[in-house]
């Protein structure tokens, strides 16, 4: 756990967050400045600072998770997003991935 860090906070309960999973290694929660409807963050409960710290035994479970948390939501169409270092956009220095559930005309564009 980093102590600076918001997600770690969040995890350790310090800071309110509306959560909709959790596993033992991971936490689900809505984002708070959400692009979508519905925008979801995925967050491990240890801190690691980017995709490429993550464990590779914890790299297939966040995608379980993905898929179980879109299945009972029942969203069939979405973008996973993961910012990698602040030139890439990564405000946090927490790993995290973004699950954007997308609707026709919903006015979200990536800009790539």
């Amino acid at each position: 756990m980093n102590d600076s860090c918001i997600f770690c906070k969040i995890v350790k309960g310090e800071i309110p967050s509306d959560e909709v999973f959790s596993s033992e290694d991971f936490v689900v929660i809505k984002d708070v400045n959400p692009k979508v409807a519905g925008h979801l963050l995925v967050v491990p409960k240890k801190h690691y600072g980017g995709v490429l710290d993550l464990p590779s035994e914890l790299s297939g479970k966040v995608l379980d998770v993905v898929k179980k948390v879109t299945e009972e939501r029942g969203v069939k169409d979405f973008n996973l997003i993961v910012n990698n270092g602040k030139i890439a956009g990564q405000i946090i220095d927490h790993f995290h991935l973004h699950i954007l559930p997308r609707k026709e005309d919903d006015g979200f564009r990536l800009n790539a």
